[in-house]
């Protein structure tokens, strides 16, 4: 697993990832937790990020971080969400950092959107 650089605190590489525990919401996004939990809070709103979403994800982890980020694929077959552009970005396409419960322990410790088969066979042939 690609080191966690820290959250805002560059070069600490044992902090503790944000994913999932409450109260962290603002390492990702704009608004503090309370109004993304607010039911007066709009969609649009909740999903503003603090930056980009390839720049979100590499403010903690590892620039080697993210594979085929940035690249547009050959093929989709799980209908994955792609960017704009209909590129690959981290959070988006491949993981899920709201992923709530999965039976499979690997998809669940590295928030993939999917189980790792189907995930990786969404836009690969082998």
């Amino acid at each position: 697993m690609a080191a966690v650089l820290g959250c805002g605190t560059a070069g600490a590489e044992d902090k503790a990832s944000p994913h999932g525990v409450p109260g962290q919401c603002s390492a990702c996004h704009v608004l503090p937790e309370n109004d993304l939990n607010g039911f007066f809070t709009g969609k649009s709103r909740k999903k503003e990020l603090k930056f980009d979403p390839i720049t979100v994800c590499r403010h903690c982890h590892e620039s080697g971080f993210g594979h085929g980020v940035g690249m547009k694929p050959a093929m989709n077959r799980e209908n994955l969400p792609l960017d704009k552009g209909e590129a690959i970005t981290c959070a988006t396409t491949c993981h899920n950092m709201h992923l709530k419960s999965t039976e499979d322990q690997l998809q669940g410790h590295y928030h993939l959107r999917l189980p790792v088969d189907r995930l990786c066979f969404s836009c690969h042939d082998k």
